[in-house]
């Protein structure tokens, strides 16, 4: 494996900081323009992505506040793992690298590659593997985060528009996707690209940082109701409500043909004012309806006299139980810290798929009634 640089990227994304950010798509309607500053309040999160509360002066002159997840492949510290959860820092020397893979025009390429082993490989590629002893092994693992991070935005924001009636119920709302365009003239910008790769579009393109902004929650992550005095309640009995709801949303997601890839507690925030949790980071989830075309097009469903789309899809669920995975976290926290037994009441998933195959005999019985029925009532 390349001996890694020590010269690291130091993070632009901090408390004080301004971002020039262009509007890409409004979810709802703004009151600022397309193109606004946006004042970093707070760091809220630097794992998978960089994600602020940030601030953003209104027509009005008010300040209209939100949060900002960003999908920038130099920065997360899960994002950017190596073998054996080794942290591999972005620095100058591998953004060199990248951008001589762009000049090369060797992106379209490797790209179509990863998307070649995605569809083909039996267990999926994961980033880290392309970095590899080679030279230019960290330019592949540079050009795999940033597919793997336009991966994240695309997810996300379909997730948001799949389940737009729970934004603001189960869900933040999603109010824009936005993008931080990159400068050749500012070296202190948050990302400084040399001109020569501005000038042609499909360049710039692998080097624009897209985002989202989403419904501020104030209050705390489920995982820490034990532990945050003044927002969560102080009284234990009231915890397992919160968390039932918690799981009841999850439950809820899954109804909507959506199954998330990333269910934890600590992807729960609880309006601390209404004690009411959404489920937050839907970058990586998986649809139903493309999971049916993928089992269709693999062939394996062929003389299956039984399949049914809707029992595999949660057959498929349960694999990853998303409410079972947030109560079990919950339940060892909870007997841990405070010697709590929590009594949460999760989907029985057998009972769904029976009564799924219970539904759909009825109509069969019914159909094949309405059909055999003597016409005009004589036999």
């Amino acid at each position: 494996m390349p001996t890694r640089s020590s010269n690291v990227t130091p993070v632009p994304y901090r408390a004080g900081r301004t971002l020039q950010l262009q509007v890409l798509r409004s979810c709802c309607d703004l009151p600022f323009s397309q193109s606004v500053t946006a004042l970093i309040r707070k760091t809220l999160s630097m794992t998978m992505s960089p994600v602020m509360e940030i601030a953003i002066k209104t027509r009005s002159g008010s300040e209209f506040r939100a949060v900002l997840k960003v999908y920038d492949r130099r920065f997360g510290r899960y994002l950017r793992e190596l073998e054996r959860r080794q942290h591999a820092p972005h620095t100058a020397a591998d953004e060199v690298a990248f951008q001589s893979f762009v000049r090369q025009g060797r992106m379209a390429p490797f790209i179509d590659e990863l998307e070649h082993n995605k569809k083909t490989d039996d267990i999926a590629r994961r980033t880290c593997d392309y970095y590899d002893s080679t030279p230019e092994g960290p330019a592949k693992f540079e050009a795999a985060l940033w597919h793997e991070c336009v991966e994240h935005f695309e997810c996300e924001t379909e997730t948001y528009a799949r389940l737009e009636d729970l934004q603001g119920n189960l869900i933040p709302r999603m109010y824009a996707h936005v993008r931080i365009a990159p400068s050749s003239h500012d070296e202190s910008a948050v990302v400084h690209v040399p001109a020569d790769l501005l000038q042609s579009q499909t360049a710039e393109s692998y080097f624009k940082v897209r985002g989202v902004l989403l419904q501020v929650i104030d209050g705390y992550r489920l995982w820490d109701i034990a532990t945050s005095p003044g927002a969560a309640p102080a009284d234990p009995t009231a915890w397992p409500a919160i968390i039932q709801a918690a799981v009841d949303a999850a439950h809820e997601i899954n109804r909507r043909g959506v199954r998330m890839e990333d269910s934890a507690p600590r992807n729960v925030m609880v309006d601390a004012r209404a004690q009411k949790p959404f489920i937050i980071d839907l970058a990586q989830c998986r649809f139903k309806d493309k999971m049916i075309k993928r089992w269709l097009r693999s062939g394996w469903t062929d003389g299956v006299d039984d399949w049914d789309p809707d029992v595999e899809y949660w057959e498929w669920v349960a694999q990853r139980d998303n409410p079972g995975a947030i109560a079990a976290i919950m339940r060892t926290q909870l007997r841990q810290q405070k010697g709590m037994e929590l009594d949460v009441k999760l989907p029985d998933y057998d009972e769904i798929i029976m009564e799924i195959k219970r539904s759909k005999e009825l109509d069969r019985q019914n159909t094949s009634w309405g059909t055999s029925w003597p016409m005009n009532g004589r036999t």
